[in-house]
């Protein structure tokens, strides 16, 4: 007994110290960001703020590495080099590799930081099935043929090898087929396959296959930026389906101009919103939609946009330059685009929170007083400090609608 006593106290304090350093290396890995942009012969300074002792290594494909201790719980500066992408290595007491960082070195960035309503409206690549259900048979009977076959968030993209992209299109080809079985194609995330369902006719004579589809999708959002490629960003995160929650996958879509009628005020677990409407005239259209990601809307814009935003650049500024401390946000909630007064009180480098680097509490009066602070529709207000473009506004917190989150605003860049 006494010897195994021994074994145990011998061994329990070696496992736990090597569950312990399994922790730290993994806490490191995911506080130490996977990129870090810089501009061309500048010098960056990044607060890591992990409390250990590290080497940096920095190599690109021409020179030999480089190294030094630091650390990384103080400021690290960094001089970059000329335009090209390098890698600096974190290695734990000089001996561990843990992480390598990408540094992207490029031409300084500005863009055009905008504030302006958006309307955005994009069609599904293929019908999105947002629900399964039951259908009233000519027979009096209650039937759900697609149960255990075809799922929410499946995208209906064939029938019967005929190419289907709107819902009267796919109504059409299933009507068509008159009380038998037909062969859909659809898309599961990655996953094409070929399923069969039995069609039910139903009350009114039309074949059916029971399911709840749509082909498109509109929203509100507030435009983040123009580039001087003609590139615009907004939202800073996904347009998702209300029903399935899911991204929408799209083939199309279109940025029009909107108009903010009111406000609903955001209130402790109630996000507040904008309501609006859309103008879908071809005077009103400003963009073409070409991606719908994790990290916002982006596409191609129409040269009519400069005349609702003023064709202004404003450099950008990367993560590692923000400051905790004074900023604002550019928005339109009270009839016209104006800069809100907010305090930047974290930065947060890991790349776990892809849209949600920035956290932020806005003070000015009179945004708290029109909206409470954040609401839906002021996703994609581009966040400015020190005259230079950070972010831009994505979600809100539920609880504290005064309290928002950002997105790095080199991150939709990057997209």
């Amino acid at each position: 007994m006494k010897k195994l006593l021994k074994t145990l106290f011998f061994i329990v304090p070696i496992a736990v110290l090597c569950a312990g350093a399994i922790y730290y290396v993994e806490y490191i890995k995911r506080n130490i960001p996977d990129t870090i942009y810089m501009n061309a012969y500048s010098d960056g300074t990044i607060n890591i703020g992990l409390p250990f002792v590290g080497t940096l290594r920095g190599k690109d494909d021409d020179t030999a590495a480089v190294q030094a201790s630091v650390n990384l719980n103080e400021p690290v500066t960094i001089n970059s080099g000329q335009v090209r992408d390098y890698t600096l290595s974190v290695r734990l007491f000089g001996i561990w590799d843990v992480k390598d960082i990408r540094v992207s070195v490029s031409e300084p960035r500005e863009v055009v930081p905008c504030g302006i309503p958006v309307g955005i409206y994009i069609e599904t690549d293929g019908v999105l099935v947002v629900d399964v259900g039951e259908i009233s048979s000519s027979a009096g009977t209650l039937e759900a043929p697609a149960r255990g076959v075809i799922s929410s968030g499946d995208y209906i993209t064939a029938v019967n090898g005929m190419e289907v992209n709107t819902i009267s299109e796919l109504v059409k080809e299933i009507d068509a087929v008159h009380n038998d079985y037909v062969r859909l194609t659809i898309r599961r995330g990655q996953e094409v396959m070929d399923v069969k369902v039995k069609t039910v006719c139903d009350r009114d004579g039309v074949y059916k296959i029971g399911v709840w589809v749509r082909d498109d999708c509109q929203g509100l959002g507030t435009l983040t930026y123009v580039d001087d490629n003609n590139r615009f960003g907004t939202l800073g995160h996904a347009i998702s389906d209300s029903q399935t929650g899911q991204m929408v996958e799209i083939k199309s879509g279109s940025l029009y101009t909107a108009k903010i009628w009111s406000v609903v005020k955001g209130e402790s677990g109630t996000p507040g919103e904008v309501i609006g409407s859309i103008n879908y005239s071809d005077e009103s259209y400003i963009g073409k939609i070409t991606d719908n990601c994790e990290i916002g809307i982006y596409g191609e814009a129409d040269p009519k946009i400069f005349a609702y935003v003023d064709e202004v650049y404003m450099d950008i500024a990367y993560k590692q330059d923000i400051k905790i401390g004074p900023a604002v946000v550019r928005s339109f909630v009270d009839g016209e685009v104006r800069d809100y007064q907010i305090d930047i009180q974290e930065v947060n480098y890991s790349d776990r929170y892809e849209n949600k680097g920035i956290i932020f509490e806005v003070v000015d009066q009179e945004l708290l007083d029109a909206t409470n602070g954040i609401v839906q529709g002021m996703s994609g207000s581009p966040i400015i400090q020190d005259e230079k473009v950070i972010g831009a506004v994505t979600h809100v917190f539920v609880n504290k609608p005064e309290k928002g989150y950002g997105i790095f605003i080199e991150n939709m860049l990057e997209h």
